[in-house]
């Protein structure tokens, strides 16, 4: 029997308010190898965590670096404890993103950890091997999105984007 083990990523659901309006930063994927089904899809600020022990604040501000080129300011309703070494030799620590999402068929087995964030000010540039078209658009583009043509965003991200949805207001 073939066993793939979870590959977990982070992802950043990025904000800021712009002439008063709440804007989103969304880029098109272009992961030729990886998943290539959901090349040209739209998608948020994502990646592996690849880097052994790594903290998911360390990942999600590198991942946001790499794939747009802005610095993270801050993780909204963040939520997190000590880090804890109760053998001396060991660090845990607890967090609460703002959602996970789990790919269940198809595709790699996906679990990942979801925050919303606010980044420096900054003109976005694109990470060419893996993302193209990386821009801000206003909130409600992306809601119409989501409920009228989700085919057009990675299938991945779509629970996250419904849980946003869901507790934003527009």
């Amino acid at each position: 029997m073939d066993n793939k083990l979870c590959v977990p990523f982070v992802g950043a659901i990025i904000e800021r308010r712009h002439k008063g309006k709440l804007q989103l930063l969304i880029q098109t994927r272009q992961h030729k190898f990886t998943d290539s089904i959901y090349n040209g899809t739209i998608e948020f600020a994502a990646g592996v965590m690849d880097k052994e022990y790594e903290n998911v604040y360390e990942a999600i501000a590198r991942e946001i670096k790499e794939e747009t080129g802005l610095t993270l300011k801050r993780v909204i309703d963040d939520s997190q404890t000590k880090i804890h070494s109760p053998q001396k030799t060991d660090a845990v620590f607890g967090f609460k993103p703002f959602c996970c999402t789990q790919q269940l068929k198809d595709g790699r087995p996906w679990v990942g950890f979801i925050f919303r964030c606010e980044v420096e000010d900054g003109e976005p540039v694109a990470q060419e091997e893996e993302t193209a078209n990386v821009h801000w658009v206003d909130a409600t583009e992306v809601k119409e999105l989501y409920e009228q043509t989700p085919e057009k965003l990675f299938t991945l991200e779509v629970p996250a984007w419904d849980y946003y949805f869901q507790v934003v207001d527009l």
